[in-house]
């Protein structure tokens, strides 16, 4: 069925430090409809587009699983679907256009999808069990890497650089390690990578702050492993500081690895060249947010084997807690170079309000929790697609477009 939007720049050295510390909350500093001054509450006016996804619909319409939704410069939807090896595309008004891929191991087949970039002239780069496919704007198949667990491949988070090239976070397996029992070992920092699609070989384009364990943690908490046939998982540390990164038309990364509120950006070198910054105090954990956190691990499903292997969970009372909550739970970059910054809310858990920002420090306002939310892609003359699932459970994708952003009650 188918139915008818003054500049906090800082030296690299500053921008490079974790931000753990506290600060005030907005409003405390500079005037209003600046970066150091109180919200600026927006309005956001938008218009439905189209939503697709049925049950009991046409073929191209009847999504199984999908894994990914991106837009090209023409404003088509291009939508992945994991179970069914395809891509679906649509045309700016949701009419259905053509199928890309299908299950198979021959040049421009899929197996296994599971990320989906999409460039403004429609060429592809899919991520899958197989390795990473290139393909032309027609679904030719112009090139085909192996995955190397060895070397490393992007894993779901991957980006796209103006030239072409993959930012992503990298897997690397040592199988050494693996067959002697061991667990993996892992990079101080948390790499991003430059996966140059030509000859994939990756390159650390940026180590992202990690927020540390104290010495007896350290000593005490186990890494997921896997040996003699167990996979095991650990526990975790809730409310661990998650890396956030999104690129600019002009290939510049916008990194969020902190604490605090602070988003840096980082040059093709690899140098930070300012950050964009507000004075946005983190939350303290308490216990009322460890028993809450500890609630939703025990409810949390885990399959009993994946593949030839049992997992095997710890238990709650493995589960730890960083001291305090980060102010940023997402970023995202959208078709005109603004960042979207949503903040966490005020139980540390449910979405906060979205500040809208350039990458040169403007402050356009900020969207109420309530309001619109950062899309699972952007696209261009704001065009945003959320993938969502319908009151039977049924995979949609529903886009809509951003009209016009004015503060409230203008």
């Amino acid at each position: 069925m188918r139915t008818k939007a003054p500049i906090l720049i800082t030296t690299a050295a500053a921008a490079a430090l974790g931000c753990g510390d506290s600060a005030p909350g907005p409003g405390d500093g500079g005037p209003p409809g600046t970066l150091e001054g109180p919200d600026v509450m927006l309005a956001a006016a938008t218009e439905h587009v189209y939503t697709v996804g049925a049950y009991m619909g046409e073929d191209w319409e009847s999504f199984g699983s999908i894994a990914g939704v991106a837009f090209d410069g023409a404003g088509n939807a291009h939508i992945l679907d994991r179970q069914e090896d395809r891509i679906v595309v649509l045309d700016p008004n949701g009419t259905f256009v053509r199928f890309v891929g299908g299950s198979g191991e021959g040049p421009g087949e899929l197996q296994s999808p599971f990320t989906l970039h999409v460039y403004r002239d429609g060429g592809y780069v899919v991520g899958s069990v197989r390795g990473i496919d290139v393909l032309g704007s027609d679904g030719e198949q112009l090139r085909r890497m192996p995955m190397s667990v060895a070397t490393g491949s992007p894993i779901w988070n991957a980006r796209a650089l103006p030239d072409g090239s993959l930012v992503s976070t990298v897997f690397r397996f040592d199988i050494e390690r693996f067959r002697e029992g061991l667990e993996q070992l892992e990079p101080p920092g948390r790499p991003i990578e430059i996966f140059p699609i030509e000859h994939g070989k990756p390159e650390v384009l940026y180590t992202a702050w990690e927020l540390p364990d104290p010495e007896d943690e350290r000593r005490n908490a186990r890494r997921s492993s896997s040996s003699d046939g167990v996979s095991r998982m650990s526990a975790g540390r809730s409310f661990e500081p998650r890396l956030h990164f999104d690129v600019t038309s002009d290939g510049r990364l916008a990194v969020v690895d902190s604490i605090g509120y602070r988003v840096k950006l980082v040059a093709r070198d690899g140098s930070v060249v300012g950050t964009v910054e507000r004075p946005v105090a983190p939350l303290a954990v308490t216990e009322a947010m460890k028993e809450a956190a500890r609630d939703r691990y025990r409810a949390r499903e885990v399959p009993s084997n994946v593949g030839i292997f049992r997992i095997e969970r710890e238990s709650v009372d493995e589960l730890r807690f960083a001291d305090e909550v980060p102010v940023i739970a997402n970023m995202a970059v959208d078709w005109e170079d603004r960042i979207w910054v949503e903040r966490t809310g005020a139980d540390g858990v449910e979405p906060g309000p979205i500040d809208i920002v350039t990458p040169e420090g403007g402050y356009v306002g900020t969207l109420p929790a309530n309001g619109v939310r950062i899309p699972s892609a952007f696209g261009p003359n704001g065009l945003m697609a959320y993938v969502e699932a319908d009151e039977v459970g049924i995979p949609t994708v529903r886009v809509i477009r951003l009209v016009s952003l004015q503060p409230q009650g203008m």
